[in-house]
């Protein structure tokens, strides 16, 4: 098979419909539980081999970028692991908002990770790929996987979610940005419970209200617009489950109709136009 010389693939956004926070591990970092499901939203990658590195950034939300170093360190990472000394001139389509929860830069890593290893005819076996991934960023592997995952540990534990219900999410983001690492180190050790992660099918959206974002209270001290934001979900006429993904700002609203989540995201647009919204099914 002749070796392939460019290659488009795209990063899928993921939101956390719960996340629990743990006790710090040996290498500080906190222990975590949540069921992360990857929505219809995506960055374009383009990936080519290069006299030299090279990334160009476009796309809505290209001027948002301040850390682009997530992608020179993957290709760093995958090429060592090879030893190889191939440059590559890579495109990136920033169509996921940054710094918002939705795990873009993650997102990013994982799919030029798995791009590469398209482009080298698959040399790296994937547990390999999952530990090069666990080293670049600890949202990374999940994205690597690709799959509605339970993701617990500091990222390295993943299992499988059984199928999940067919629903719509309404995206809400302020157009700030929360930096992760000051909400975690904001955050104060609760006596979390482990989530039992069985649930029935037809019960599903049942179980997930009944879960949480530990998180969510410090996001809302530093940005009060995340509670505006759910406040608004939460009086929307079918609206299931209102929640804050990740470390925020961005919330979402789970519908089971995707005309109802349009409906409200047109009244939403007209109340709060300054707020970016938009609607993603949920891959299932």
């Amino acid at each position: 098979m002749p070796n392939i010389k460019s290659i488009k693939c795209k990063a899928f956004a993921k939101i956390n419909l719960f996340l629990n926070v743990f006790d710090k591990t040996k290498d500080n970092l906190h222990n975590l539980n949540s069921l992360v499901c990857f929505i219809s939203l995506y960055d374009e990658i383009s990936i080519s081999e290069n006299k030299e590195f090279s990334l160009k950034v476009k796309g809505p939300f290209k001027n948002f970028i301040t850390d682009k170093n997530i992608i020179k360190k993957t290709v760093q990472s995958y090429s060592k692991f090879l030893n190889i000394k191939t440059k590559y001139k890579i495109i990136l389509n920033k169509k996921i908002p940054v710094s918002a929860g939705l795990g873009g830069g993650s997102a990013d890593a994982a799919a030029v990770l798995k791009g590469l290893n398209n482009l080298n005819n698959k040399k790296i076996k994937q547990k390999d790929l999952f530990n090069i991934a666990m080293k670049i960023g600890s949202d990374v592997p999940a994205c690597l996987y690709n799959k509605n995952v339970f993701f617990s540990g500091y990222g390295q534990i993943l299992s499988k979610a059984p199928k999940l219900p067919t629903f719509f999410a309404l995206l809400i983001n302020p157009g700030k940005e929360l930096s992760t690492k000051n909400i975690f180190n904001m955050y104060k050790k609760k006596n979390s419970k482990k989530i039992n992660n069985n649930f029935e099918y037809d019960k599903f959206f049942f179980w997930v209200k009944k879960q949480n974002n530990d998180l969510q209270e410090y996001s809302q001290k530093i940005l009060p617009e995340i509670k505006q934001m759910l406040n608004f979900l939460n009086r929307s006429q079918n609206c299931l489950v209102s929640r804050m993904t990740g470390s925020g700002p961005t919330v979402f609203g789970i519908f089971k109709k995707k005309i109802d989540a349009k409906k409200i995201n047109i009244l939403l647009k007209k109340k709060h136009p300054h707020w970016w919204s938009e609607v993603y099914a949920i891959k299932t």
